[in-house]
């Protein structure tokens, strides 16, 4: 196993005590809660950026965002849209916070990170409508933020991953015209059931188990609306005109299989589609600023969302 890994696990062991609740048996503001102390100290230090304030978004209903301006941006510089992970239940600005640093200063990009809905409290689809009125803001209100509305970017981790593809897919569907010229998504759920990977994973606990995302889904899906199609499982959908599309995920990850799988449907729909794939990688890794994977999986974002806008051309 990789050393850093290894290492990672063992120091969970060691200051975990054994009899702590899993977050399948809390309620979901003791896991928020529990999700905010484990995540602090991976959000401390970090890429100092010139400006960091609270934006207003406006859509069905207020929300709240964080914009990082880094200090290599340029006065109209890229965009990105960043929707942090949790199984639409946990997750912050807070807990992504070094996360949407570290993206803005490789990118040279202007990141506003999004506090969208949560379950069971706003149960499907709450959160994605979020998403949506979100990305329309952004697009409206780019030029106020300092952003290039022709160089924006749409991604995110976890469910953050699959709120970003489902959010293109209503864009789309509702007639809007392209928003965003690339997409992250950092191993995302694009499918809806078992997969290679998720059987393979039995009753492993690290950062994610299968109890923990049925737990997710009960509290994501139980309000009522439909339990499946395109906009739970993206990888259903018909993705023809999609953004070029970077994917990550790790081979330690029970949604190793999402990530593979929609990378494929991607490029069969004609999506150029790049898949990083990271030996013994784990899931949320890009949140563990330590690992060498973590910044090498950043600087290949970097690289492939620069790719896009070569010579300013956007799209």
């Amino acid at each position: 196993m990789n050393p850093q890994i290894r290492a990672f696990i063992e120091m969970l062991k060691a200051t975990i005590p054994a009899d702590t609740p899993k977050m399948w048996q809390l309620t979901p503001p003791q896991a928020r809660e529990q999700s905010e102390r484990f995540f602090a100290p991976f959000n401390a230090g970090g890429p100092q950026m010139a400006e960091v304030r609270d934006v207003q978004v406006f859509g069905r209903r207020a929300l709240s965002s964080r914009l990082h301006v880094p200090r290599n941006a340029a006065a109209r510089s890229p965009g990105l849209l960043y929707l942090h992970g949790g199984g639409f239940v946990i997750g912050s600005l807070s807990t992504h916070d070094r996360l949407a640093r570290e993206l803005a200063e490789r990118l040279a990009a202007r990141v506003l990170s999004l506090e969208y809905a949560l379950a069971p409290e706003h149960p499907y689809p709450a959160g994605l409508d979020d998403c949506l009125d979100g990305a329309r803001w952004l697009a409206a209100h780019a030029g106020e933020l300092g952003m290039d509305p022709a160089r924006l970017v749409i991604g995110g981790d976890s469910a953050g991953a699959s709120l970003s593809a489902a959010t293109l897919l209503r864009l789309r569907d509702e007639g809007s015209p392209p928003l965003f010229s690339a997409a992250i998504l950092l191993y995302g759920r694009f499918t809806d059931g078992e997969t290679e990977s998720l059987r393979a994973w039995g009753d492993r606990e690290l950062m994610l188990s299968r109890k923990q995302m049925k737990w997710f889904a009960r509290a994501y899906l139980d309000g009522g609306a439909p339990r499946s199609g395109p906009y739970l499982a993206p990888v259903e959908a018909d993705l023809r005109g999609l953004p070029p599309t970077i994917l990550i995920v790790g081979t330690l990850d029970p949604l190793l299989s999402d990530s593979q799988l929609f990378a494929a449907a991607l490029r069969k729909a004609g999506v150029p589609a790049e898949l990083n794939v990271y030996e013994d990688g784990i899931h949320a890794f890009l949140q563990i600023p330590t690992f060498d994977m973590t910044r090498d999986a950043l600087e290949k974002i970097a690289t492939f969302v620069r790719s896009r806008f070569v010579g300013g051309d956007a799209r």
